[in-house]
């Protein structure tokens, strides 16, 4: 066996206490005793250790008692492990050999390994299964809490006449089916895509509403910014008109251009030809300007000659006492010397020649002055004449421009800015249309759809096993008047022989609430699927203990074969039982069992918890 775990030892500990304890086996375990010796409270001590909220019952018998302690062992591995608990709550010391020590939290937390309830569903095999919570298919991870619930059974709940599958919580209904239906198939809800929840939806489309309806006055508002408008065939009609309308005044205005187009090319020739005049003033100018600087230099160099030229006269008439290049005597100077001097004459004549030349240049010079004078001044003439022509071509263009062209090209304007307004109109136009479509769909009830997942109740065929196990179970005990045994979808219980079990008394309820957790405790086992493999029941046998007034008459020898079958049934397994030492059986049918006997007297083991003074 590779799941599940088997109850070895509980115990109940305190400072100066003698410890209160009982110890457990494979197969059928059975405590008995009369009232009020703790049979019960075992069972709410166990539950406890196991992680339940709801701490034992305080007894004054308990009283000093500080800790739970529940030793149990793996069956996949044989590990033993220890699991102690505060009686006054808090979490769960879990020890082991060769491990450290580790802290458990008692409360169930999704997606943490370190509470028992993972521990405990980890040694089941069930730590990652999941649970649907609801009909939109949203899941949970698995409690150890929603199994507990199956396998300890105290002695209030084993004749409920509710359904053993579900506690009457109406909000817990889809997750407990959702469990009985994992422990009978082997399958969880985990590739269970959720729907969403209808108040979300109801929220978002009610949010959505409001948006449309926002849009769309906004958008009617900027639609009143375009004057009046009409409906948005006839702004349709309006724009196919107004683009019909553009299209015969592009006609009109490429005619218009057409038109002036030989006399924009006459400008442009008297264009050029201006353009030609005042680039050859533009150079006549320049060099006249070159010429006066020339005709300066000339003059410049004409007085400058003169000078020199009178200068040598002047000196040839002088008689030289000195000589004028080293400023000798004459009866101490060289005469070589004397003879490499120029004559003042010479130098005169020479300039004069030069100044000759140069006047000659001047003269030119003056004639090409006058000649581009008077070029320039027939070139002034010819401008004006072109700028005339230019000015009078010009003058018609524009004002064939301002009756023909430039009245075609504003009409194309005009149309172009009343189609652009005409196509924003029916773009917001448009928009309001599928605002108000859109407004008609988010205002409609939405019909509910079908969560496109299997139900969570568990079916009749899905049950179909199990209530053949159940079947064989009270077969083997004897059960009177058995016929056959099947599941109710909707009550979530097994039907007896067409009865259904919550119509028995009290003592029938609870005999059949035994044979439906052992079933399914068998069930688990043959098929080796993951489960606990334990199932604690207290006084199952009540039909004989307080029989209602149907079951007076309850047949003696459905008890012995109860005893006879759980024995022999359950032996590679685990069952515990809680039941009053009168239903034990006398002829030595539970010999081999594991029986914890309480007397309630000092004959014997008194109760649970040791008697102050050390008596049991």
């Amino acid at each position: 066996m590779k799941f599940g775990f088997v109850l070895r030892r509980l115990a109940l500990i305190g400072p100066g206490k003698e410890p209160a304890e009982v110890t457990f086996t494979r197969g059928l375990n059975v405590i008995a005793g009369p009232s009020d010796t703790g049979k019960s409270f075992i069972a709410q001590c166990l539950d406890y250790a196991l992680g339940s909220g709801a701490p034992p019952k305080e007894i004054p018998e308990a009283e000093g008692y500080r800790s739970v302690i529940l030793e149990i062992k793996a069956n996949s591995d044989q590990r033993v492990y220890s699991l102690e608990r505060r009686l006054r709550g808090g979490e769960i010391l879990r020890k082991t050999d060769g491990q450290p020590d580790q802290v458990l939290a008692a409360k169930h937390q999704g997606g943490k390994e370190d509470t028992v309830s993972h521990f405990l569903l980890d040694l089941s095999g069930l730590s990652t299964k999941k649970v649907r919570t609801n009909e939109q298919g949203k899941t949970r991870p698995l409690s150890f809490r929603d199994i507990a619930r199956l396998v300890i059974i105290d002695e209030e709940t084993v004749i409920t006449e509710g359904s053993p599958v579900l506690s009457g919580q109406f909000t817990s209904k889809t997750v407990e089916s959702g469990v009985f239906r994992l422990l009978l198939t082997g399958t969880d809800d985990s590739l269970i895509i959720a729907k969403e929840d209808p108040k979300v939806v109801k929220g978002r489309q009610a949010g959505k509403i409001e948006l449309l309806e926002g849009l769309l006055k906004n958008t009617h508002q900027r639609l009143t910014e375009f004057g009046e408008v009409s409906t948005l065939p006839e702004e349709r009609d309006r724009l196919t008109r107004i683009e019909a309308s553009i299209q015969t005044a592009l006609v009109e205005r490429n005619a218009a251009q057409a038109s002036i187009a030989p006399l924009q090319v006459k400008r442009g020739t008297a264009w050029t030809a201006l353009r030609g005049v005042e680039s050859k003033l533009a150079v006549l100018s320049e060099l006249q300007t070159r010429f006066d600087l020339l005709q300066a230099q000339y003059s410049s160099d004409l007085r400058r000659l003169e000078a020199i030229a009178e200068a040598g006269v002047r000196l040839d008439q002088l008689k030289e006492e000195r000589c004028p290049i080293c400023g000798a005597l004459a009866e101490h100077h060289d005469h070589a010397h004397r003879e490499a001097r120029p004559a003042p004459a010479d130098v005169s004549q020479a300039c004069r020649a030069e100044a000759a030349k140069t006047f000659k240049l001047l003269q030119d010079l003056q004639t090409t002055r006058a000649a581009t004078a008077a070029e320039v001044e027939q070139l002034h003439g010819t401008r004006d004449t072109r700028q005339g022509d230019l000015n009078a071509i010009s003058a018609e263009l524009k004002r064939l421009m301002d009756q023909h062209v430039d009245v075609a090209a504003k009409k194309v304007d005009d149309l172009r800015t009343r189609a652009e307004i005409c196509r924003k109109a029916i773009e917001f136009l448009e928009r309001i249309q599928e605002l108000d479509e859109l407004l008609v769909q988010a205002n409609k009830l939405k019909k509910k759809e079908k969560t496109g997942v299997a139900g969570a109740a568990v079916s009749t065929a899905q049950a179909d096993p199990f209530s053949r196990e159940v079947e064989a179970l009270l077969k083997a005990w004897h059960f009177p008047d058995l016929d056959r045994v099947s599941f109710s979808e909707n009550d979530q219980d097994v039907v007896i022989s067409g009865r259904a079990r919550k119509s028995h008394g009290k003592g029938v309820r609870a005999i059949t609430r035994a044979a439906f957790n052992f079933a399914l405790l068998r069930l688990c086992m043959e098929d080796e699927r993951p489960f606990p493999n334990f199932v604690l029941i207290d006084s199952p046998l009540l039909v004989y203990e307080e029989p209602d007034a149907d079951e007076a008459s309850f047949p003696q020898d459905l008890k012995k074969h109860f005893w006879e079958d759980v024995k022999t049934a359950f032996a590679e397994t685990q069952v515990v039982i809680i039941e009053n030492s009168k239903q034990l059986p006398t002829d030595g049918t539970i010999r081999d069992v594991n029986v914890v006997l309480f007397t309630g007297n000092d004959q014997g083991r008194r109760g649970f918890i040791p008697q102050a003074g050390g008596g049991q």
